[in-house]
């Protein structure tokens, strides 16, 4: 429990976290393993609960969403990583985009928000309040949530994407792409309002998470990281739909906002989004990149280079899947990569899978002394 000494956190070593988030001397790298990877994997009875079709707030299953968070608190027990357990608001819910004004949607297997905004000058252009529908169902559960944790494990901000994510909910890849050449001057706003909208959400969640003296965790299941301020995942997905130019003029002054604004924040980045890689680099207030290794799509040289060129700069987290070639993955990374500034987060689909993972990884870093 946190709170023990000044070395632990939640029962997990501070000092490498710490040693991680300053890029300071570590002996290996950090290693997270989460559960599951789809929505119905990590939360079955949350997804179970769920109407399927359209979803409104009063939807939102609460007592099956926390006895997941339980089971998934109960079984992390068994991996024996370096992080803690961590849980936010149900992060497959859209709710930034719900937020926004976008249908909701479920299937068993997934959750999804649909573009709505055929015409800019017809939006209604109102910025969304606390004690709207979505807003206060999000609050709500966030409080929900902290109570139940009750101290026994950190309690994060739910997945918030970003502002071009939002924007392109709204009005659908196609439009959202072209409207930058049609209409600068809506979308331009639109981001603005987009980005207002962000950080008045995360200042809400952030006011409901408890005062620790021994930092924060961030990072419901694939990605997690400590800070010593309230931490924030943030991400530009849908910049893969657009030019370096256009992203460095309409998207980087949002992002870069948004992390002047916070204490401690990550970027969540696909190689899609590698174009925009020295851009982010250039953000001072930006603490931490993670970039995905997707082995089935991704260009992995590239990825390889990226990573290389993330930690030069910033401290980097790397995730894939648990897979067949994890082992000479990881022989390749630990040969490349210094322990310094680095985190290994690896999904698998099974307690069985993700004691593996440790144990493979534990083998190969065997002798390491503690930071």
């Amino acid at each position: 429990m946190i709170g023990r000494n000044d070395k632990e956190f939640y029962g997990y070593p501070l000092n490498r976290h710490r040693a991680f988030y300053e890029r300071a001397t570590m002996d290996r790298p950090l290693l997270a393993v989460n559960l599951g990877f789809f929505a119905h994997e990590h939360f079955p009875r949350t997804m179970k609960a769920l109407p399927k079709g359209r979803i409104l707030p009063e939807d939102i299953p609460t007592g099956a969403f926390l006895a997941d968070c339980e089971d998934l608190h109960r079984k992390h027990g068994h991996i024996g990583d370096d992080y803690p357990f961590v849980a936010s608001p149900i992060m497959f819910i859209p709710w930034m985009e719900a937020i926004m004004g976008c249908p909701v949607m479920a299937s068993p297997t997934s959750v999804w928000s649909e573009p709505f905004v055929t015409d800019w000058n017809r939006w209604h252009w109102r910025p969304p309040r606390l004690d709207d529908a979505w807003p206060r169902c999000l609050l709500k559960l966030m409080d929900n949530l902290v109570k139940f944790a009750a101290g026994r494990f950190p309690v994060s901000p739910t997945m918030m994407r970003g502002p071009a994510d939002m924007v392109a909910a709204l009005r659908g890849a196609c439009a959202f792409a072209l409207d930058f050449i049609d209409t600068p001057e809506a979308i331009g706003r639109a981001m603005a309002l987009a980005t207002d909208i962000w950080i008045q959400i995360a200042r809400a969640q952030h006011e409901m998470i408890p005062e620790s003296p021994h930092g924060y965790m961030d990072g419901d299941r694939g990605f997690r990281f400590w800070g010593p301020e309230k931490t924030l995942w943030l991400q530009e997905d849908a910049m893969a739909l657009l030019s370096p130019g256009i992203y460095r003029e309409f998207i980087l002054p949002a992002d870069r906002r948004i992390a002047s604004e916070f204490g401690a924040v990550a970027f969540h980045l696909h190689d899609t989004g590698l174009f925009g890689l020295e851009d982010l680099l250039s953000i001072e207030d930006l603490d931490v990149i993670e970039l995905n290794f997707e082995s089935a799509v991704s260009d992995v040289e590239a990825v390889f280079r990226g990573w290389s060129r993330i930690q030069k700069h910033k401290p980097l987290i790397i995730w894939r899947n648990f897979a067949p070639d994890f082992e000479p993955w990881l022989d390749r990374v630990l040969k490349e990569f210094p322990p310094q500034g680095l985190s290994l987060q690896i999904t698998a689909k099974s307690v069985e899978d993700a004691v593996r993972v440790r144990e493979i990884f534990t083998a190969k870093t065997k002798g390491n002394s503690d930071v």
